[in-house]
């Protein structure tokens, strides 16, 4: 058993024992990210089968939008959107940010997650596979690609662009010590 009172001041095992409130609601929205992958699994099956399945051998049939493909990117992206979050969850904390960066840079990846999310299923309702806000080879331009693109658009260039100040934060703070 570890005791909590003997454990080094600033060591990595201090850090894990005591989870901050925005390690726990990234952890929580990563998991909420990552049930909505299963739930494209199942949906991941019923473009595969062409329908639902209520009993053996009876299937109710019905099309959803998108490919077989494009449902199988969703069930795969997803989750490493959910990953990213909780591995985010769990850096956080033992950088060094104050509480006020930690909390801004927290929300901005579980915004970035949930946009990730959000285009993985917009993607499949639109002509162009959510890839431009216009027209494009695979399709006409739709209300479904704003709705994939435009928060995928800016979180994803936000969130590249506090990857790289966390990035060089960490680098020029280890070369210090």
């Amino acid at each position: 058993m570890i005791d909590p009172n003997q454990i080094e001041q600033g060591s990595v095992l201090q850090t894990s024992l005591t989870i901050k409130p925005i390690q726990r609601i990234m952890i929580g929205h990563g998991l909420l990210m990552m049930f909505v992958a299963l739930a494209i699994g199942l949906l991941l099956w019923v473009s595969l089968l062409g329908g639902f399945e209520i009993y053996p051998g009876f299937i109710l049939n019905f099309n959803l939008p998108g490919t077989p493909e494009a449902w199988a990117r969703a069930h795969r992206g997803i989750p490493m959107n959910s990953l990213m979050v909780i591995a985010f969850a769990f850096a956080i904390g033992s950088l060094g940010f104050s509480a006020k960066a930690e909390n801004f840079l927290g929300k901005l990846f579980i915004l970035t997650g949930w946009a990730n999310t959000i285009f993985y299923v917009a993607s499949n309702f639109s002509q162009n596979r959510g890839l431009s806000f216009g027209d494009n080879r695979f399709g006409a331009g739709d209300l479904f690609s704003w709705i994939a693109l435009a928060p995928a658009y800016v979180f994803g260039v936000l969130s590249m662009g506090a990857i790289l100040y966390v990035a060089v934060k960490c680098l020029v703070g280890s070369q210090k010590n």
